[in-house]
């Protein structure tokens, strides 16, 4: 179920929608911990405030505390990555969503201009429930670079950002923007829609094997789950 949050809501004064965007920021990257000074520079904070928000953090039990300099995500945080502090929604309205959402993604896997290809798309969540309201569609989207034997993806992707005409305030945004591009595109700016990084995915499937459910609505059931099964086996 995602965690739903307030506007209003705030962690040691700053709001908690920027503390969600700074670690999906993170997640994006497939990087579910971080540094003091990271922290500091991506909320544009004085050391104090930013040592008082990771404090609060780990108070309040979203994050762990620091080993080595490093603030690494608990449960709770990964909750936070997930959580909409949109209204709930009908079964019908989240329904309607997944028939565009889908739609959308064979239009962009028939694309040839694009970089990348969609494998395979989930769903979880409060969905697969039985309630007439819901919190969000929650969907994770697996993706595979459409050319694998490009000699070099970070150039091509850098050119394919530059060809969009979109200005980017530094290299990561550049470089990452295939892949932004396309979650914007499968979104569509419905707020209904939450989409989630695939390792986040896994990660949640690891974590909770006998009772995470998931239906897989694109793509191949049998690929998922054989995700799965690698993920676990290297968890171990």
């Amino acid at each position: 179920m995602t965690l739903q949050i307030r506007n209003t809501d705030t962690i040691s004064g700053i709001p908690i929608k920027k503390v969600r965007s700074f670690f999906r920021h993170l997640v994006s990257w497939h990087q579910h911990s971080f540094e003091l000074t990271g922290l500091q520079e991506q909320l544009s904070l004085d050391k104090k405030s930013a040592l008082a928000l990771a404090m609060e953090l780990e108070i309040q039990g979203y994050i762990k505390p620091p080993e080595k300099g490093l603030y690494t995500f608990t449960d709770k945080g990964e909750e936070l990555v997930r959580a909409s502090a949109a209204g709930k929604v009908s079964r019908q309205m989240a329904e309607n969503a997944l028939i565009g959402l889908l739609a959308r993604a064979e239009q962009y896997n028939c694309d040839p201009n694009k970089l990348l290809t969609i494998e395979a798309v989930v769903v979880f969540g409060s969905f697969l429930g039985a309630n007439e309201k819901l919190g969000d569609l929650d969907v994770a989207v697996k993706y595979r670079p459409r050319n694998p034997n490009d000699p070099d993806p970070a150039a091509t992707a850098l050119a394919y950002a530059e060809r969009s005409g979109r200005h980017f305030s530094n290299i990561v945004e550049w470089i990452s923007w295939p892949n932004t591009e396309l979650c914007q595109i499968l979104k569509a700016r419905k707020r209904t829609i939450a989409i989630q990084d695939w390792h986040t995915f896994l990660r949640m499937a690891v974590g909770n094997p006998d009772h995470f459910q998931y239906k897989v609505v694109f793509g191949s059931a049998e690929n998922v789950a054989a995700d799965i099964r690698s993920r676990l086996k290297n968890s171990r």
